[in-house]
């Protein structure tokens, strides 16, 4: 298996197995360090606990104290829960995009009927019960084919429509909260407990 190094922000490398996960250079380091940990950046990309690390580079473990990255987590992962209290709510509702900003958060939804000021209450108290079932969020990647016809068989144009405005050189990643599933560049928390 090949090897890797890992420089971390003190200067200090260390080596690994290609392949080896955020996380698990995070346990490596310390347990305390992986039960905070939150997300990655290497090589200043932020990236995911879960995903792989192929190649050598320059690495930092973030935690909720690095505010910058867990803004940007709590933002994404928020939004995600909000699109699946909606789909839970109003399964008819197509999901579009949902990104973060600098400023918060938003989810566009395709519905027939506008959304009143009585169903944010509803959103929100589904919201809450979605973050208190501490739900594992998990990624896979999937090639375009597949995408494309999990979300046609789903009914969900507007996810293909994304799909295929993706440049082709760029991984589909699909991230899970609980059940509920979207597609999504990431990164994500590790569980819908950590809102």
């Amino acid at each position: 298996m090949s090897q890797i190094s890992l420089t971390f922000p003190d200067g200090n490398a260390r080596n690994y197995a290609a392949g080896i996960t955020a996380a698990e250079v995070a346990e490596s380091i310390a347990p305390s360090l992986a039960k905070r940990a939150i997300s990655a950046s290497l090589d200043g990309r932020h990236i995911d606990l879960q995903w792989p690390i192929e190649d050598s580079g320059a690495i930092s473990i973030h935690t909720m104290k690095d505010e910058a990255p867990a803004l940007e987590l709590i933002r994404h992962d928020f939004a995600h829960v909000m699109a699946r209290a909606v789909q839970e709510i109003w399964p008819d509702a197509k999901v579009t995009i949902g990104p973060v900003r600098d400023y918060g958060w938003f989810y566009d939804f395709d519905r027939a009927e506008p959304f009143t000021p009585e169903d944010l209450g509803r959103i929100e108290a589904r919201m809450k019960e979605i973050i208190n079932a501490r739900d594992p969020v998990r990624t896979e990647i999937w090639d375009r084919d597949r995408a494309r016809a999990y979300y046609q068989n789903r009914g969900e144009p507007f996810k293909v429509e994304l799909i295929d405005r993706i440049p082709g050189d760029e991984p589909l990643r699909m991230y899970w909260h609980g059940d509920w599933q979207d597609l999504c560049r990431g990164p994500h928390l590790q569980s819908t407990g950590q809102l």
